[in-house]
């Protein structure tokens, strides 16, 4: 819920400065659309998980739950590593500023973003919700928490090749020299200075 909340909070602030919808599932391209329907499907699925696995406990029992998965320190890594998601989401959208979209806009796309971050990750705010989905899986080892992960990688995967193929096509030599420094999930290429575009 907290990624949510400030998902559709940073969705505001970018319209109110852009006068651009920052929500842009499904209008630059179908495959856009299917990926829209597995994120809403991915979603969901997360927060009721969640809620049952705070709420009742032991549900997971039924399903064949390992002893080791309510071990106290096996909580609080899946803690921890719920807040640093949290927390990598929220700093970089605050540094997308009003580039910030969820999805490819039909008005295009805003600055290209290479700092913060995003000098060590050209994704952090999906490295961040994998990392999301990970502490539940770690919170909740079931096969339901298997699969919300399996359909997040999934989206995730096809949504940052359409977002890579506008990026290209918006920014050409700028995001293909960032592409060169900066790995796509995490780490600098050769140690080079990114260019700002």
């Amino acid at each position: 819920m907290l990624i949510i909340g400030m998902s559709a909070l940073r969705l505001r602030t970018v319209k109110r400065h852009t006068g651009h919808d920052a929500y842009s599932f499904g209008r630059h391209a179908e495959i856009q659309g299917v990926a829209e329907r597995i994120w809403r499907i991915t979603v969901i699925s997360a927060l009721v998980l969640a809620t049952i696995a705070w709420q009742v406990p032991h549900w997971e029992d039924v399903l064949g739950r390992a002893d080791w998965a309510s071990s106290a320190p096996v909580r609080w890594l899946s803690a921890v590593l719920f807040a640093v998601a949290v927390a990598i989401v929220a700093i970089a959208q605050t540094q997308m500023g009003t580039s910030w979209r969820v999805g490819v806009p039909e008005e295009g796309l805003g600055k290209l973003v290479t700092h913060g971050l995003f000098s060590w990750s050209r994704n952090p705010v999906f490295v961040g919700l994998l990392l999301a989905l990970i502490a539940l899986l770690l919170w909740s080892p079931t096969v339901m928490s298997a699969a919300v992960l399996a359909a997040g990688w999934t989206l995730t995967m096809m949504q940052v090749r359409i977002e890579e193929e506008a990026l290209t096509a918006a920014h050409g030599d700028a995001y293909e020299r960032y592409v060169a420094k900066v790995g796509r999930w995490f780490g600098r290429r050769h140690g080079g200075r990114i260019d700002e575009a």
